[in-house]
């Protein structure tokens, strides 16, 4: 895959990266960052490294909540195809039977 070198700013600093993501992709990321920024700032009371740790720790919990969410559908999901297996054999045990009724039906 092709490397794109995107720059974005974030709270008036520049930055190159060096990424397998769309260009639009990565600035939109930056975009919210910015807007996160301004959030944690926009008290005035808050230095701009305060305010990175509190995005920080905000994006650290959606990322972790995200997978704990990722964790349980994929558990579901095995659920789902354990009783798709189930249902299967027994579809597939009733088939058998029907044959088995059909060729007693027709010797009779």
């Amino acid at each position: 895959m092709d490397k794109n070198k995107v720059e974005i700013t974030i709270r008036n600093q520049s930055y190159t990266i060096i990424t397998d993501e769309a260009p639009e992709k990565v600035e939109a990321l930056a975009a919210g960052i910015n807007t996160m920024l301004d959030g944690a700032m926009a008290s005035g009371k808050v230095t701009l490294t305060q305010a990175l740790v509190l995005v920080s720790l905000d994006l650290a919990e959606k990322a972790k909540g995200y997978k704990e969410q990722a964790e349980k559908y994929k558990s579901q999901i095995a659920d789902y195809l354990e009783d798709a297996e189930r249902a299967m054999t027994e579809r597939d045990r009733y088939k058998r039977e029907n044959e088995k009724l059909k060729e007693k039906l027709s010797i009779n």
